[in-house]
């Protein structure tokens, strides 16, 4: 059954290297985006949240997947959000036509090595604060935690996810495990 393989297949994406990366193509490099006031306003804007300086930010938009850090001054651009991702990796399809790990795998091999613990900004992150996931000191969501619930986020048909979230959630969802298993982090914070 192909939820069986999926279901396999997120479990053990995370462990070992992502030997597959050369063959979805190199790495990203740092990508101009917009103008220079575009980046200072988004930067200034995110760095504004009230997320722990510690960690690295990943903000998730429609078109452009932003990483933040502290150590560097620019941030980290991938050229593609949310909406390319849907269509890309047919994430707004049937349960059985989603390619949610190739997605997870293609997400990695282009977010940035540096990438440490972080924080997720996004509009899909709606669909934890109405999940009976505990929240470590308030801030954390476990990575055993996060697994389990997007495992079954993503097995659920797109009709059956509350209307304001079902554009983003997968798709957010693939991020942050990309984040979770690049950096091997037990947990990150997600930013609602």
């Amino acid at each position: 059954m192909h939820n069986d393989k999926y279901m396999r297949k997120l479990g053990t994406l995370g462990q070992g290297k992502n030997e597959s990366c050369d063959t979805l193509t190199s790495n990203p490099e740092h990508v101009e985006h917009g103008t220079d006031d575009h980046l200072v306003t988004l930067k200034q804007g995110v760095w504004s949240t009230k997320v722990p300086n510690h960690l690295d930010i990943i903000h998730v938009g429609e078109n452009h997947i932003h990483i933040f850090s502290s150590s560097i001054e620019t941030p980290y651009v991938i050229p593609t959000g949310i909406l390319d991702l849907n269509h890309q990796f047919h994430l707004r399809k049937a349960p059985n036509q989603r390619q949610i790990a190739l997605c997870i795998k293609w997400l990695s091999c282009r977010l940035p090595p540096t990438l440490q613990t972080f924080a997720c900004i996004g509009r899909g992150l709606h669909a934890l604060q109405q999940s009976p996931i505990e929240l470590e000191q308030d801030l954390y969501c476990l990575r055993e935690d996060f697994l389990l619930f997007a495992q079954q986020i993503a097995l659920q048909e797109i009709h059956a996810l509350a209307a304001e979230f079902a554009q983003e959630v997968i798709a957010i969802h693939c991020v942050i495990l990309a984040g979770l298993f690049k950096t091997g982090a037990s947990k990150f914070l997600p930013h609602i």
